[in-house]
């Protein structure tokens, strides 16, 4: 039990550290009256900037820039935040015109900036220097006027070394106003390296909590006398859709045409269902310590609460959301309660349980004090929620395993008794026995397929293990002291760690994608000696970078052999191939790419092939190295170099353009890469 706890305090601590932004690149600046000085800083390639502080403010006025040229503010407001929450009390309902005036360091003039713009309440139109960016919805002076919007947006723009931003913003359909999180800009790579990094993250918490209440509910569909994993199947789902409507809103991503009434509904709902799932859930799990009385108070509530939010307009619901949070706040505070009585009657799973609990109240305790401007942290329930619900679907799954052992001793205790009755019964023995071992044979799919699983997982662990345990050491480090933590070295360390966990998760994506095909192509017909030299072309100077002899031969007997393939699949696999080789062969060496036509079972193909003069690879892990997760013995000190699944994802599309990959090598005179495409035609 011990190492149980051990390993969700290992979780909630990971999971604290990405909430609270530990790790973010942002830069910390602060406007001031209506200025950001930016001059000092160096605006590197991987650095933000938040767009915080103190912006000129013109309420109920929609101002261009050419109209603002010549006024002089007298109002300053500080963003991100609502303007109804400032010292000067303005309502709710309005519009306004924002302007900041940002002072860029030397050397970005003519330069292209990027800009990652969140969720606005709830219509905006951005200028910069004069030309407008983007805008979201339809500002206007009325509720008639003006269309609401739900979308983050990312804008790219060129700019002086100073830059004017103008904001319009209006909101008459809800109760917040302004914005609620900052505006960040920075180089083009910065941006949308953040920008993938937050859908990342949620795609990874949607696809986690999906799974999750999917499996469960398939679970109670099997076996519905269980109500336990419906209701835990529909906590999952529930905050999966509220998590889809939060920070990238990816939703919308997935449906533009969306109505946004429909989507703050949806997202207003998954709390409300969360919360009634959620107490269902409790109840089956320790009815003997819950009130029944207070569970259908509590219900009663959220079932209202997410009825009126039906049948009444997001200017309405959305002013009652203080109640919502104080109900919830107080459901889980009862939870916590009936925990503690579970928990001093020894009741199974009551401690793991309650632990859970407490972490996810911290969250939420969080997330009501971020929605109501009094902290600055973001949205972390999301993250809090998983948390507890990979520890909810833990003890599930430690009932099922007792519920399969017990079947199990019970068949084996009614084989004994099978064996000492009488002849007249035989019959009856028979039957049971028939039935026993098509049990067995149950039980042996299950635990084949369970190694099966258990071995994947046991690679995933292994290869997430390692950075992991690497930023687990680093941060403990600067915890105690022992590393400086402000050190940049430590920091991009850190960072670097992060970045390959992100790859893995990439990958492991991606090669999901292709093996159910999945994956999208987009075929043309094109020359393959035109595409594979100007490859070879491209990458020359990488390879040579490293003192390796780089050599492109074309030995096609045509001009121009024609095939079909996806540009941007095809690129992948050739230059994974190409680092490979670069990457194991070394300084003074030679890598050969050689471009040829064969002719395999009767079909002309073409083969390209990549031959290098490193170490080569043993005869036993040769058959091997298109398998995933494999690294080979001669890869086995190779720290993070890769987690054996590029060749993996090379060889599912080559086998998805019709042909296929294999290797030759012998150990310290090199290796050879190769693959072939069936021919469409030849053009002499």
């Amino acid at each position: 039990m011990k190492n149980i706890i051990y390993f969700w305090i290992l979780c909630i601590g990971s999971l604290l550290i990405s909430g609270c932004g530990l790790l973010d690149n942002s830069q910390q600046t602060q406007a001031e009256q209506g200025v950001l000085d930016l001059q000092d800083t160096t605006m590197q390639q991987d650095d933000t900037y938040i767009l915080d502080g103190e912006w000129e403010f013109y309420w109920e006025r929609l101002m261009e820039p050419s109209e603002l040229d010549d006024i002089q503010p007298n109002v300053f407001l500080n963003t991100p935040g609502n303007w109804y929450d400032d010292n000067v009390q303005f309502s709710n309902h309005g519009y306004a015109t924002y302007r900041l005036k940002i002072l860029l360091p030397d050397g970005q003039d003519e330069k292209v900036l990027g800009m990652h713009i969140p969720d606005m309440n709830t219509a905006y139109t951005i200028w910069a220097n004069g030309k407008e960016l983007t805008s979201s919805g339809a500002v206007g002076t009325s509720q008639s006027e003006m269309q609401p919007k739900h979308h983050p947006e990312v804008t790219y723009f060129k700019t002086d070394k100073t830059l004017n931003l103008v904001v319009q913003v209006s909101d008459f359909h809800q109760r917040k106003s302004g914005w609620s999180d900052s505006i960040h800009i920075g180089r083009p790579e910065a941006i949308q390296n953040m920008r993938d990094a937050n859908v990342a993250m949620e795609v990874f918490l949607v696809a986690s909590l999906l799974m999750m209440g999917l499996y469960h509910i398939g679970i109670f569909i099997l076996r519905p006398k269980d109500k336990s994993t419906l209701y835990f199947g529909g906590v999952c789902l529930a905050i999966s859709m509220r998590t889809l409507l939060l920070g990238e809103v990816l939703l919308v991503r997935f449906i533009p045409s969306i109505n946004w009434e429909l989507s703050l509904k949806l997202e207003y709902l998954g709390s409300c269902v969360g919360m009634i799932f959620f107490l269902l859930f409790i109840h089956t799990q320790y009815r003997e310590d819950m009130n029944n009385r207070v569970r259908n108070i509590f219900l009663l509530f959220f079932a209202g609460f997410a009825a009126f939010i039906l049948i009444t307009p997001a200017r309405i619901y959305t002013e009652a959301m203080v109640v919502l949070q104080f109900f919830s706040g107080s459901a889980l505070v009862y939870l916590i309660f009936v925990l503690i009585k579970a928990l001093r009657k020894k009741r199974r799973g009551a401690l793991l349980h309650i632990t859970a609990m407490i972490i996810l109240l911290f969250f939420v305790l969080n997330d009501i004090l971020y929605y109501n401007h009094v902290l600055d942290t973001g949205e972390t329930v999301s993250l809090g929620l998983l948390t507890y619900l990979f520890a909810q679907s833990f003890i599930l799954s430690n009932v099922f395993t007792r519920a399969l052992n017990q079947s199990e001793q019970l068949s084996k205790r009614l084989e004994k008794v099978n064996q000492t009755l009488e002849v007249k019964v035989e019959q009856r023995t028979q039957k049971l026995s028939e039935t026993n071992r098509e049990l067995e044979q149950a039980n042996r799919r299950l635990e084949s397929m369970y190694k099966s699983r258990q071995e994947m997982m046991s690679n995933i662990s292994h290869e997430l293990g390692t950075p992991l345990t690497s930023i687990q050491g680093y941060i403990k480090g600067m915890m105690d002291g022992v590393v400086d933590r402000n050190h940049p070295k430590y920091l991009q360390l850190v960072y670097n760690k992060t970045l390959f966990l992100r790859q893995i998760i990439q990958d492991l994506r991606e090669l999901a994608r292709l093996e159910s095909d999945k994956m999208k192509y987009r075929f043309v017909k094109e020359s393959i000696g035109t595409f594979v030299q100007s490859l070879a072309a491209g990458y020359r100077h990488e390879i040579e970078r490293k003192d390796i002899s780089f050599y492109f031969e074309n030995q096609l007997d045509s001009d121009e052999v024609m095939v079909s393939l996806d540009y941007i699949r095809m690129e992948q696999v050739i230059t994974n191939l190409l680092f490979n080789a670069r990457k194991f062969t070394p300084s003074g060496g030679r890598i050969k790419m050689v471009l040829s036509t064969i002719i395999q079972n009767n079909e002309s193909m073409v083969k390209i092939a990549v031959h290098d003069t490193g170490n080569g690879i043993q005869e036993d892990d040769l058959p091997k190295v298109f398998d995933r997760f494999y690294k080979g013995k001669s890869n086995e000190n190779r720290s993070e170099e890769g987690v054996g699944l590029g060749l993996a994802i090379c060889a599912e599309i080559v086998r998805a353009h019709g042909g296929r990959m294999g290797a030759d090598s012998q150990e310290r005179k090199g290796s050879t890469f190769y693959f072939t495409l069936p021919i469409l035609e030849r053009n002499v």
